[in-house]
């Protein structure tokens, strides 16, 4: 796994399925493990775009913050617990668009 300190963001807790423990994600390569091997099955559009988040961060073309963005709004789509530290400054917002706004932006 790459540790590279600009793949890291804020935690994000996640729980995927009924009776697991939180699983805690706070790097890009954590989010796409998490997106590829624990999500559920009814992934969608944020789904989708958390997965080009990721991968467009481990490449370098976005930042890690929007990994955590799209991570958040994929499982709002499919209906996973998340747990996140709110941060004051600007947010994505959940309906702006999908991570295509994100990246524009």
């Amino acid at each position: 796994m790459d540790m590279n300190m600009s793949h890291h963001f804020p935690a994000v807790w996640l729980l995927t399925s009924v009776g697991e423990k939180y699983k805690i994600v706070e790097t890009v390569d954590e989010a796409a493990q998490m997106l590829l091997q624990h999500w559920p099955a009814n992934g969608g559009r944020e789904y989708i775009g958390a997965l080009r988040a990721c991968r467009d961060a481990l490449h370098g073309f976005v930042p890690a913050e929007v990994v955590r963005e799209t991570l958040i709004r994929a499982a709002d789509e499919s209906v996973v617990c998340c747990i996140h530290v709110v941060q004051g400054g600007e947010a994505l917002r959940p309906n702006a668009g999908g991570y295509a706004a994100a990246k524009r932006a």
